[in-house]
């Protein structure tokens, strides 16, 4: 079979557009693909979160419920938009490049992808921010976290506005105070949450244990958006003609913020469930009740082969080795990491935010 080449006339600049598909377009199609696997690891996540959670009783567990609620539609959102933009791209603008090639710079919906993830990211950031506060409880230590994620967001937000008034220098700039300010923040919560964990180890076996089991949680829900993020930030800075391969990060790095702060929840509920387990007691979340069990056995059991109806109870003695040391017992594991506002601030009960 003979082939020819096409014989549509295109001007040089869509010509170019066409000749450079891998670079003009791949990145769109590649980036919602991954887009869309991620949307389906949030989704399991989300479903396993709300069946462990514990009931939303406390101002903590009301945000967390509501921030879970808004980052999955916002990456839903975010979902729909990349597939409109393919679909704009490579189907109903497929014949016609000289229209297709300006999109990446003059339609609102296709410019916005950066800013949906700068959006979901400074939530995802200001859920770590709180709990590493709720830890260190020294808000000044928190000021420049909160600094360098609104100025990533505003970063992102000028850098929209850059891009629609056509001044290229100015996206690039404003694209690299967000991407600063992004990397600043996750550096600075994570090396936070780190020192903070390890100057509450009093040496005790039980506050080893958990701070190491904290500090494995740490590397390992902070360490994929930080990676992702500083890889932004470096191809945005080495691509040149390239530049929209970064967006194929980009477009990623809104899920991985999802993804780690799920993440971190379910470990939080799994741990509460696993020592509530261990230690004999059992809760039940059906709707917004609350009930708890103890070791609790009712048996028909007496002496001398007489049998009579009898309750066994079994209790928990907890031993605190020093006033002066904070040392958290198995019993208290759900107060140690579920993050409630209670007691806050109040030296007895340190092991709350100890938990954050």
């Amino acid at each position: 079979m003979s082939t020819s080449a096409s014989v549509i006339n295109l001007s040089p600049a869509s010509a170019g557009f066409v000749h450079n598909r891998n670079t003009t377009l791949g990145p769109w199609v590649l980036g919602a693909f991954l887009d869309c696997i991620l949307l389906g690891v949030i989704f399991c996540q989300t479903m396993t979160f709300f069946r462990t959670r514990a009931p939303a009783t406390s101002n903590l567990q009301q945000y967390y419920r509501w921030l879970v609620i808004a980052v999955v539609f916002l990456s839903m959102l975010k979902t729909a938009q990349l597939m409109g933009v393919v679909w704009v791209q490579n189907v109903k603008e497929f014949a016609n490049p000289d229209v297709a090639r300006t999109l990446v710079a003059v339609a609102w919906w296709q410019v916005s992808v950066p800013l949906m993830t700068g959006i979901i990211g400074a939530l995802v950031q200001s859920f770590y921010c709180l709990r590493f506060y709720m830890l260190s409880r020294n808000w000044m230590l928190c000021v420049p976290i909160v600094c360098a994620i609104c100025l990533g967001l505003a970063g992102v937000c000028l850098s929209l506005a850059a891009i629609l008034a056509g001044n290229t220098k100015a996206k690039v700039m404003w694209l690299l105070v967000h991407l600063v300010g992004v990397f600043v923040a996750d550096i600075s919560i994570t090396t936070g949450t780190i020192y903070s964990l390890q100057k509450r180890n009093s040496g005790l076996e039980r506050t080893t244990e958990l701070i190491n089991r904290l500090l494995r949680l740490v590397f390992e829900s902070a360490f994929p958006p930080t990676i992702m993020a500083l890889m932004d930030l470096i191809m945005t800075q080495t691509l040149g003609s390239k530049l929209l391969w970064h967006l194929f990060i980009n477009m990623a790095l809104g899920k991985i913020y999802v993804v780690s702060l799920l993440y971190t929840l379910n470990s939080i509920n799994e741990y509460r469930v696993r020592e509530q387990t261990s230690s004999g007691e059992v809760y039940s979340y059906a709707g917004n009740g609350r009930s708890r069990r103890t070791n609790m056995e009712l048996a028909a059991r007496g002496a001398h082969g007489v049998k009579t109806d009898q309750i066994f109870v079994q209790t928990q003695v907890s031993t605190h080795v020093s006033p002066g040391t904070f040392s958290p017992s198995p019993d208290k594991a759900e107060d140690y990491l579920s993050g409630s506002f209670k007691d806050i601030g109040d030296d007895s009960s340190d092991r709350a935010r100890y938990a954050q």
